[in-house]
């Protein structure tokens, strides 16, 4: 192992970003669930009537049914809503979920643009467009 190898910097560009977006992410859940709590008719689906579906043993589609809409609201409808407690919960949840896009951006640009690594960049290009098809709901591998 050589001592003097240095990680390059593009990977060092995706580690800090996702260090810190995973801290943001995890303090930004400890809270969601306290203000939707403190709060609950003041959400698009107040928790208490969740809770008591979920008790009395209701589907998935039947809870669904309390939403304003009818039916899962989805997170494009959080954007919609976003003076609502579980809006904001949901919207840390999806950024949980794809915060390696946040990371994987600039590193990219820095590996193909600074560091000339064009087959890592592509390869991070590729990801990025597998995160995105995901978050949006194109790509779905739960069937």
């Amino acid at each position: 192992m050589d001592k003097n190898a240095q990680t390059p910097k593009s990977q060092r560009i995706f580690g800090e970003i996702i260090y810190i977006v995973a801290i943001i992410v995890a303090i930004s859940a400890l809270f969601a669930p306290v203000f939707i709590m403190l709060n609950p008719s003041a959400n698009a689906l107040n928790p208490n009537v969740v809770f008591t579906a979920i008790f009395d043993g209701q589907s998935p589609d039947e809870i669904w049914g309390y939403s304003p809409e009818g039916e899962f609201l989805g997170w494009i409808n959080a954007l919609q809503n976003f003076s609502f407690a579980d809006s904001w919960a949901m919207m840390v949840i999806v950024v949980g979920c794809a915060f390696g896009l946040f990371g994987l951006l600039p590193a990219v640009f820095y590996q193909a643009f600074k560091e000339k690594d064009r087959f890592c960049a592509v390869i991070g290009l590729v990801i990025i467009t597998l995160i995105c098809l995901s978050a949006i709901g194109i790509l779905d591998i739960a069937g």
